[in-house]
């Protein structure tokens, strides 16, 4: 039955929508968090904060395809379209990048070699909030397909 299934997902070109993390999205508010932001996210997904002082670290986390992590800082230019180019650079100059897959006016999805053999997808989303900027990307720890992280970068736009 679950073969079944997953052919009829494959021959209608519906994986994405049989996915089941994608099946249970909702907003997701994390104004009780400090970030006046609501973004999409699985239902029960779990929410960490660690303050460092310099920037505050929030991940929203559910399964191994769906790790969000957003970084807090004071933002001194209040300037998301400059601050995503200074992101993408930083991102292009890492020996592990391969190739920017889509770019928007505060954000960009791109490829990168896990290792010798593993292709692996990431993506810098960034906001400014009065005086916050926030950086929103894939959790540092996992390896997120493709799907996922599109999934992921539209979550937090």
């Amino acid at each position: 039955m679950k073969n079944a299934l997953l052919i009829a997902c494959l021959a209608l070109g519906f994986l994405p929508s049989c996915r089941k993390d994608s099946v249970n999205m909702q907003s997701l508010d994390l104004q009780p968090h400090g970030i006046p932001v609501t973004i999409m996210a699985p239902d029960s997904a779990v929410i960490q904060e660690k303050d460092y002082n310099f920037m505050r670290d929030i991940t929203v986390k559910k399964g191994d395809q769906f790790f969000i992590q957003i970084f807090e800082f004071a933002a001194p230019k209040q300037d998301a379209a400059g601050e995503k180019l200074r992101q993408l650079t930083a991102v292009q100059e890492d020996p592990f990048f391969r190739e920017v897959i889509k770019e928007e006016d505060q954000g960009f999805i791109f490829s990168k070699m896990a290792d010798s053999t593993t292709l692996d997808y990431d993506f810098r989303y960034v906001r400014i909030l009065g005086e916050k900027e926030l950086i929103f990307q894939t959790g540092l720890v996992g390896s997120f397909s493709l799907e996922d992280v599109k999934l992921m970068y539209n979550a937090v736009k």
